[in-house]
């Protein structure tokens, strides 16, 4: 039975956590060995070993060194960012530079290292369907993660990445990134997003639930629909 480590790149994510359990799913075949980087510490307990870090860029050159010591098969999963809405901000260009800084760069240049690892199966990032329209109140939170699946899709490292690589678009999860947050008639739970990712062979870009991607579609050219979920939302 071949060996598989997974590596979850923030760790305290519900999101994250239920990606990682997908994946497992699937992979039920290999010894599974899962380290899970978190920055900070919470009641929950991360999945498989947890390793506290400052920044998540550290875990680059934890995991290139651990495995030049162990052969087994690997897959990253980046599921860290942040969402500030306006309205918690005086300043629009410095919450629009906090969410690229995070929710973009740092994920894109993880993904464009990562790519280069031998034995690596599969790269998976949290994505959102609010990349797909804006919405007023998470305006700079929207444009972060389409700025990000813009990038990827032109990033000559990651699209010569021989593994797959999956963009998870899901609706509005109950977790601590949304907290505060009402939910949104658009949502998901982290047992349906296991479900859909165990069931996934073939890498690209899903959303969660499936049928989400139609509404985001009319919400790109409906003003008054992306109003109106945001006044539900918020």
């Amino acid at each position: 039975m071949e060996n598989l480590r997974v590596y979850l790149l923030g760790g305290n994510s519900v999101i994250g956590q239920a990606i990682c359990s997908g994946v497992l799913e699937r992979f039920g075949n290999y010894n599974n060995d899962i380290v899970s980087f978190v920055r900070n510490k919470y009641d929950q307990k991360p999945i498989g070993e947890s390793i506290e870090v400052a920044n998540y860029l550290e875990s680059i050159d934890y995991i290139v060194e651990q495995n030049k010591h162990i052969s087994s098969k690997l897959i990253i999963i980046i599921s860290f960012g942040v969402l500030r809405e306006e309205k918690q901000s005086s300043n629009f260009s410095d919450n629009l530079e906090y969410h690229l800084e995070i929710n973009t760069f740092k994920t894109l240049k993880l993904m464009e290292r990562f790519s280069d690892m031998e034995d690596l199966l599969e790269i998976h990032v949290v994505s959102s369907i609010l990349g797909d329209f804006v919405r007023p109140s998470v305006y700079s939170y929207s444009v972060s993660k389409k700025m990000l699946e813009i990038l990827i899709d032109n990033s000559e490292k990651i699209q010569n990445f021989t593994g797959n690589v999956y963009i998870w678009k899901p609706a509005f999860v109950e977790s601590r990134l949304n907290k505060n947050r009402k939910k949104s008639f658009l949502s998901t739970t982290p047992m349906k997003i296991k479900k859909i990712v165990s069931n996934k062979n073939i890498g690209g870009s899903y959303y969660i639930p499936a049928y989400s991607t139609v509404l985001t579609k009319i919400a790109k050219i409906s003003t008054v629909l992306i109003k109106w979920i945001d006044k539900r939302s918020n």
